[in-house]
């Protein structure tokens, strides 16, 4: 019994090494058939699938009002470069409406991935502004 028992599980080894969906094993004393379970195997194909996609979860910052939104200051400086990490609280940029220039503030931590608006385009409350992972 014993030495079944370590044939059986030098074949479920090779079943799962070689990747394969059955195997099949005869001698004189013994005939061992056994098969994979197939849709057990696209069912962690899937959820690996699906882990992966969330590896690569973004975030939106969004509008809070509607108007011009900014991300340059007086200046000319750029408040956001791609790579920047951004944090909850930091000011992002700026919506003018009737000439009163409101600050967008972060509600979220982050890096920044994409600005989603250029400089001075018109927005509307809950457009997504930047990009965030």
């Amino acid at each position: 019994m014993e030495k079944e028992e370590i044939m059986i599980d030098e074949l479920i080894k090779i079943l799962a090494e070689k990747n394969l969906s059955e195997i099949n094993y005869e001698s004189k004393e013994l005939k061992i058939k056994m098969k994979k379970d197939l849709v057990q195997n696209l069912e962690e194909d899937i959820v690996l699938e699906e882990i992966k996609e969330e590896e690569q979860v973004f975030d939106y910052i969004k509008s809070t009002n509607i108007g011009r939104f900014y991300f340059f200051d007086k200046n000319g400086s750029s408040l956001l470069n791609i790579g920047d990490e951004i944090k909850v609280g930091q000011t992002i940029g700026y919506i003018s409406t009737v000439g009163i220039k409101t600050p967008v503030k972060s509600d979220k931590n982050g890096v920044l991935e994409e600005i989603l608006l250029k400089n001075g385009d018109t927005t509307d409350y809950g457009k997504s502004l930047i990009k965030i992972k």
